[in-house]
């Protein structure tokens, strides 16, 4: 791309994300899907550590608690996280990163598009297509267009290593994945990895007479072939490297999660996959699939010829890219001229990744590559349509640069408003009608200063935790709350014999639970009966400012919060005796204080879940953790007055930036070695 287009490219995606996304700019927020029952909750509690000056390694609000940096979603090195939330309020923060990220998206998939010889009205449309044809329908998944603007940069990379293979695009390559998986949410950073390695293959077979660079195996073109594919895939390796910090604790978290043990065979890997026939909402769209009285979700219960028997819904199944890209592609193949330059080995190449993305996200091939790694661990096939909107949204715009040839500035500029203009309001449609979340101009996370169970739960003399519907959501009422809501969990939140009971009536065995539990207040969207319990009391009866309209509940609808008087608190002794005390000094993420008197020997258990990791010292002397009723925290102590302290300090941690560590050197290594190269090349060139 020219140094000259891109302030115009910069303008343009800026732009084009007010038009979609202006709510967002002027500080409305969304609502709805994972929004505030997911991302909210995790992202407060991240924030408020980053303003207090350290990245948190655990989240103990949510339930018992669980490793924040395994649980990828936060992205907590991811660079972006570390700016936004340090500096902006929640729902800023928030806002400021998707839009960053449709920003990007735009610019690295123009910058793909110009790599690839397409004009300048063509990359625009590309980039249009792309960035706005599959992401905003998701618009309730933060990650879909975190992950999925890296994704044309990560061809750029590669691209640019195989036509001039030259190593230091490796390394951008690397960084690029790195960031991608840094940023959460594994499956699309899985689908880029793959996509790479799948185009790389496929160009270097298309382009193995005449690839750039061929002239240093010109004795060997088939080994020069093969050294180039396996260091787009030792470089894929690499940014795993990169990304370790992240992976590392994400991997030990997966081996010990509800995926491996408790309720794996449950895990359906084909939910989310587009049913064959809807696949006609591709050319069937605003005036039927996307019809406002069409109820999508129903519909795909219905079709099921051809498709599996996993579910799925709106937003997974979604695949569209409007109908002016595909009618600008049917002119072209009209076309002799036009279509003479759109059979090119790229379009060829796109082609045959487009098609094999749709065909993967049918769910087809599924009881195969479910038993290879990887595949089988992220639901959602239909997210494979991303690579097959990215193959048609440059194959779209190769056609507009076939069909704008030879054709005058002003002829050209016309045409280009009119196809683009049309393109972005079908998309715009379509993404407002699909979408779950909604955006209202004054997010509701304004109201959370005025919740009166937020200001009872301040005035608790104690740490409080609330059981409550509506899982995680009560965390943004800064409070630790119960049951938990996580995408990967520890295993010990889904055993039947140590998970969360459902809350149907107050019963003595509940009461015995919540005791023991630490649970000091019951949230309830119906009043209890408390006749058959003891200890119990209604403390407030009325609507809350902020938790009414966060669960989309009527204004006038009352919640009822309960305190229980005869809990035993965060922390207790496991035989209690007289004089025995215990006061929780500090609470914070990855870190625990303790006073403890102590007439007895006796274990004091903390009601935080016991996970591999934690350490604990007895007045500043290194101690056993142990593991109470596999689930809690719990130290033996002697008699007499004692400060515990527990501090989360994982070794998967530590693995993972030593990981790091090495990448970045082999990085520095790669990078030198291949300037050393060019100067040796270019100095050849001047004494010859």
């Amino acid at each position: 791309m020219k140094p000259v287009e891109w302030p115009i490219v910069v303008a343009a995606a800026v732009a084009l994300s007010v038009v979609f996304w202006a709510k967002l700019w002027t500080g409305g927020g969304l609502i709805g899907g994972d929004i505030y029952s997911y991302f909210f909750p995790q992202k407060q509690l991240y924030a408020e550590s980053l303003r207090a000056g350290e990245i948190p390694l655990w989240n103990n609000r949510t339930s018992f608690g669980y490793p924040l940096i395994a649980e990828s979603q936060t992205g907590a090195f991811y660079p972006p996280h570390l700016v936004l939330y340090r500096l902006l309020d929640l729902n800023s923060a928030y806002n400021a990163n998707q839009l960053l990220h449709y920003v990007l998206a735009f610019v690295f998939t123009w910058l793909l598009a110009r790599e690839l010889k397409l004009s300048a009205a063509g990359a625009a449309l590309a980039a249009t297509v792309f960035t706005y044809g599959w992401s905003p329908p998701r618009i309730s998944l933060e990650w879909a267009i975190i992950g999925a603007a890296w994704m044309p940069l990560a061809i750029w990379w590669t691209e640019r290593f195989l036509s001039r293979c030259d190593a230091r695009w490796l390394v951008g390559l690397s960084a690029t994945l790195a960031l991608q998986m840094l940023a959460g949410h594994y499956n699309l950073a899985f689908i880029t990895q793959l996509l790479v390695v799948c185009y790389a293959g496929l160009r270097i077979w298309f382009c193995r007479a005449d690839s750039s660079g061929e002239s240093k195996d010109a004795a060997k073109p088939l080994v020069g072939r093969w050294r180039r594919g396996l260091s787009v895939v030792l470089a894929v390796a690499l940014g795993g490297c990169l990304a370790a910090p992240q992976l590392v604790p994400s991997w030990e978290l997966k081996r010990t999660s509800q995926r491996e043990t408790i309720d794996g065979q449950e895990f359906d890997p084909g939910h989310g996959h587009i049913p064959p026939l809807y696949l006609s909402q591709v050319i069937a769209s605003w005036w039927f699939w996307y019809a406002p009285e069409v109820d999508r979700d129903q519909a795909l219960r219905q079709l099921d010829t051809l498709a599996i028997s996993s579910g799925t819904n709106q937003t997974e199944a979604h695949l569209y890219f409007g109908l002016v890209p595909l009618l600008i592609i049917g002119l072209a193949l009209a076309s002799t001229r036009a279509r003479e330059q759109l059979w090119h080995r790229d379009v060829a190449l796109w082609l045959l990744l487009s098609l094999a993305a749709v065909i993967y996200a049918t769910g087809w091939l599924l009881p195969v590559t479910q038993h290879l790694p990887g595949f089988g661990f992220f639901r959602g096939p239909g997210r494979y349509g991303i690579v097959t909107t990215l193959g048609v949204a440059l194959i779209a715009g190769r056609a507009l640069s076939a069909l704008l040839e030879r054709k005058r500035c002003l002829t050209s500029g016309i045409v280009l408003a009119i196809v683009l203009c049309a393109t972005i309001s079908d998309l715009k449609y379509v993404a407002r009608v699909v979408a779950v979340s909604p955006i209202l101009d004054q997010p509701v996370l304004a109201r959370l200063e005025h919740s009166i169970i937020r200001q009872r739960l301040e005035e608790y003399d104690g740490l409080p935790r609330l059981y409550a519907p509506g899982p995680n959501l009560p965390n943004l009422l800064g409070v630790s709350s119960v049951p938990e809501y996580l995408g990967i969990g520890p295993s010990q939140y889904y055993d039947p014999k140590l998970r969360a009971p459902q809350l149907e009536t107050l019963t003595p065995d509940f009461i015995a639970w919540a005791e023991r539990s630490g649970i000091t207040h019951i949230l309830s969207f119906d009043p209890l009966a408390t006749d058959a319990v003891r200890g119990v009391q209604l403390v407030l009866a009325e609507p809350d400012a902020f938790l009414n309209p966060a669960w989309a509940r009527s204004p006038e609808q009352p919640l009822y919060l309960y305190e229980l008087a005869s809990t035993r608190g965060r922390a207790y002794f496991d035989l209690p005796q007289a004089g025995q005390k215990v006061d929780v000094i500090s609470d914070e993420p990855g870190r625990v204080e303790l006073s403890v008197v102590a007439p007895e020997a006796a274990i004091v258990i903390l009601t935080d879940l016991a996970y591999r990791g934690w350490k604990v010292t007895v007045d500043g002397q290194p101690s056993e953790a142990l593991a109470i009723n596999g689930l809690f925290r719990g130290v033996e102590l002697p008699v007499g007055n004692h400060r515990i302290e527990w501090t989360f300090e994982p070794r998967s941690l530590r693995v993972g930036f030593v990981l790091t560590a090495i990448g970045l050197v082999v990085c520095v290594a790669v990078f030198a070695r291949s300037r050393a190269r060019r100067l040796e090349s270019q100095s050849r060139s001047v004494s010859n």
